[in-house]
């Protein structure tokens, strides 16, 4: 009676993968993108998006009255917070790199702030007011009156 070894399966396996992905890839074969295209109108649609946001955003915090609390107020709008946060989201990168690439900006912007304050950011609760108004104002001027979908994104109602 023949041994079966973990090599031996880690091949035959190896050997059934490397089939499949060879068979997969001849049906399936890499659409060409044309970069230079797409790069324009990616470029179109995002000046689009933030010419259309500046006044967004203006609306969804100016909607929120705040009431001064005891403590240290803000050093920035609320209107700036949410800026912040948007911009954040869009460059994908940490809150240290991009509050250093702040700092480098900060001759054009006039916003100097530490990446503590971004890190704030996501559990302020007027930016959070501000993040839905925004979601409403947004879903609104689209038109958007009923959707299916959940909040996580899974596509999973909870019962």
């Amino acid at each position: 009676m023949a041994r079966l070894h973990s090599a031996d399966i880690q091949s035959k396996l190896k050997d059934i993968n490397d089939y499949i992905n060879k068979e997969y890839n001849l049906t399936h074969p890499k659409k060409k993108r044309d970069w230079r295209t797409y790069e324009r109108q990616f470029t179109r649609r995002a000046g689009t998006a933030m010419k259309m946001l500046n006044p967004l955003v203006h609306e969804a915090a100016s909607a929120i009255q705040i009431v001064p609390a005891a403590g240290h107020p803000h050093s920035i709008s609320l209107e700036d917070r949410l800026k912040l946060l948007l911009i954040k989201q869009l460059i994908a990168k940490s809150n240290r790199v991009f509050s250093n690439m702040l700092f480098m900006f900060s001759m054009l912007a006039g916003i100097e702030v530490s990446y503590k304050t971004i890190e704030r950011l996501y559990s302020d609760p007027e930016v959070m007011l501000a993040v839905h108004n925004l979601h409403v104002l947004l879903l609104r001027k689209k038109g958007v009156n009923s959707s299916y979908t959940t909040g996580d994104g899974t596509g999973i109602h909870l019962l």
